[in-house]
């Protein structure tokens, strides 16, 4: 279990520390994937390690996340992996931690300097924040809140293939949240801009981290209420009612939009 409260003071060559090559995890050959490795071993290892960001405490110790640069990697000892090839080989919980240390490491990175005046900012509020000491702006982690919704007539459910996906999956519809939108406005503008359809009887479902790089995916369902498919050829590739006899393929149950679909075919079942 992870306490988020953020070490204060800078890790020292026993600390463990997720380390991240690009966009990729690295994770020791030998041992558990996506566990976090010895700060000093890291530094032995490879010719750069850098942005060591505070994460939290794991099991009551300090936790941290790095960059790190090689142009070898050594094969013998590490592995890399994208963080979407994590999901679903990981306890939830622990992916989500390993999430938070991907986007505190890009959030310090990118807020090194003040947006406002452009000078150096440090570490504040127990560590939540970076102040601007100069013109005191303070910056926290963003996070982008974003809808995904399965439309729902009466034993079907409205299923889409993005644009670029090729037709890997069909899922739900999605779409962040606009300034001065509540997650209901954007859930029926998403569905009318995505597909032209009117909705209503909006239910929230539950939510999910989403470290791509930093959303939090708000599900909901909805019953359709008028209109035909009419597809915005930008966003959506194809869109189709399905039931339960003529699924195409879908996410995988880990993540928000696979439950969202299981859980109305489990439903649909029952019936």
């Amino acid at each position: 279990m992870l306490n988020f409260l953020r070490p204060n003071v800078a890790a020292q060559a026993e600390d463990t520390v997720w380390a991240f090559h690009g966009r990729q995890l690295i994770s020791e050959l030998m041992g558990q994937p996506g566990a976090p490795i010895p700060l000093g071993q890291l530094k032995t290892d490879f010719p750069v390690v850098r942005d060591i960001t505070p994460v939290g405490y794991l099991n009551d110790r300090a936790v941290y996340a790095c960059a790190v640069e090689s142009d070898d990697l050594d094969v013998m000892k590490y592995t890399s992996t994208n963080l979407f090839g994590l999901l679903g080989r990981l306890p939830q919980e622990e992916f989500d931690v390993i999430g938070r240390a991907h986007q505190l490491l890009n959030w310090e990175r990118e807020h090194r300097h003040c947006g406002r005046c452009g000078n150096e900012t440090h570490l504040s509020d127990k560590g939540q924040s970076r102040l601007c000491q100069q013109c005191n702006l303070s910056v926290y982690p963003r996070l982008s809140p974003c809808v995904i919704v399965l439309v729902t007539r009466d034993d079907e459910c409205l299923l889409a293939a993005g644009v670029g996906s090729n037709r890997r999956f069909y899922s739900c519809l999605a779409g962040f949240v606009e300034p001065g939108e509540t997650c209901e406005q954007a859930v029926i503008r998403e569905v009318m801009e995505e597909v032209g359809i009117v909705v209503d009887d909006i239910q929230y479902q539950g939510s999910q981290p989403w470290p791509f790089p930093g959303q939090l995916m708000l599900g909901f369902t909805a019953k359709w209420v008028s209109g035909e498919i009419c597809v915005d050829p930008e966003e959506i590739d194809d869109a189709v009612w399905c039931s339960g006899d003529n699924l195409p393929p879908i996410p995988p149950s880990f993540s928000i939009a696979g439950q969202l679909i299981n859980a109305f075919l489990s439903t649909q079942r029952s019936l």
